[in-house]
């Protein structure tokens, strides 16, 4: 009897690795993905989310709509019954857009912004090319900051960097690479 079983289970595995061997490749090569479109920040505090990306770094507002319809609120919040869709650029190319959302069941952050660490949170990289403009308007601010500028060495030579926390407690590093002209950064 246990002989039986076995023979079937390996008949079974068998069968499956053959499917998935032609099934397989044939699924990933059908499923294309775009570069990253936007990056939405969940925030209890649009207002002062806006302040420091639009108002203070410069980004313009593609869209700011009231969002009711369930369907959407259900992929950011399951049990929301409206929210607040924000869409903010920095430059004309699609991607490196900043999507800002607020929902009115949003549990808001329950302590400052902590220098450590912590699985799961996100951080962004912006590209300058007057590091030192950029952290005097921002010291100006008061904006909390996380590391003063710091020179480090990476694969395309030294960088200039500094990061900042945004209103929701997502590190911003901003940096710019010495041996390069902005436009070679931002080509790459």
């Amino acid at each position: 009897m246990q002989f039986q079983y076995d023979s079937g289970f390996r008949r079974c595995a068998f069968f499956a690795v053959l499917v998935l061997a032609y099934v397989g490749p044939a699924l990933a090569d059908e499923a294309r993905l775009s570069p990253i479109r936007r990056t939405t920040i969940m925030t209890a505090a649009p207002e002062a989310s806006l302040r420091f990306y639009r108002d203070l770094l410069g980004f313009s507002v593609e869209y700011d709509r009231e969002v009711t319809d369930g369907g959407q609120l259900a992929l950011i919040s399951p049990g929301a019954k409206k929210g607040r869709a924000i869409a903010l650029r920095q430059g004309a190319k699609l991607g490196g857009s900043v999507g800002l959302s607020w929902v009115d069941n949003i549990k808001p952050r329950a302590t400052a912004c902590d220098d450590a660490a912590v699985a799961g949170a996100a951080a962004m990289l912006i590209l300058t090319d007057n590091l030192q403009a950029v952290y005097a308007k921002l010291r100006a601010a008061k904006v909390p900051f996380v590391s003063v500028p710091v020179t480090y060495d990476q694969t395309r030579g030294p960088t200039d960097a500094f990061t900042v926390f945004d209103p929701n407690c997502v590190r911003v590093a901003f940096a710019q690479i010495q041996n390069e002209t902005f436009e070679q950064s931002i080509n790459k």
